[in-house]
């Protein structure tokens, strides 16, 4: 076989075969686990003007008890979700962390809200958890929760929980 007819049969080999997975470049968030967790909150309370409790905690660690989508309504209890976040672009990236939950009424502020958000920017593309405590007893309310995670006011992942309030 002559050079040029190897290279030929190499380029008809080469065009029949698969094409190569391509990433659609679009970022995305695949949820790694979610559930009940344990958290170590770190630093000040911040207000969060978007939130039915006003507050927002940021957490240095975290760890998961049950994957589970039924969740006690106790105080202290804390449920989200732990992402990996892909096709990013290098640097930090402002997400909108979304929960979406029974009708909630502050008694400090007197606002009743279904919907509490906040804009928090993240640097880790891998282990990247966000959830919820029960800080409250007004906050605990049965019912459907969903933690959604927005990039550029797109959902990029989300999970819904069941709240469920015990009798004693």
């Amino acid at each position: 076989m002559t050079f040029r007819a190897a290279l030929v049969f190499v380029l008809a080999l080469a065009a029949l075969a698969p094409a190569p997975a391509v990433a659609s470049g679009e970022p995305s968030a695949t949820v790694l686990s979610y559930g009940r967790y344990d958290t170590r909150r770190t630093g000040q309370v911040e207000k969060g003007e978007r939130t039915a409790s006003g507050e927002l905690r940021s957490v240095d660690a975290h760890k998961l008890i049950q994957q589970t989508d039924e969740i006690v309504g106790i105080l202290g209890n804390s449920f989200g979700v732990d992402l990996r976040l892909e096709n990013f672009p290098p640097g930090p990236a402002m997400l909108t962390i979304r929960t979406l939950h029974p009708p909630l009424t502050n008694p400090k502020t007197g606002l009743t809200m279904s919907v509490s958000e906040y804009d928090w920017p993240v640097s880790v593309r891998e282990d990247v958890y966000f959830g919820y405590t029960f800080d409250h007893g007004w906050e605990i309310a049965e019912g459907t929760w969903t933690k959604q995670i927005l990039y550029n006011g797109r959902v990029i992942a989300e999970q819904k929980f069941k709240v469920v309030v015990p009798i004693n």
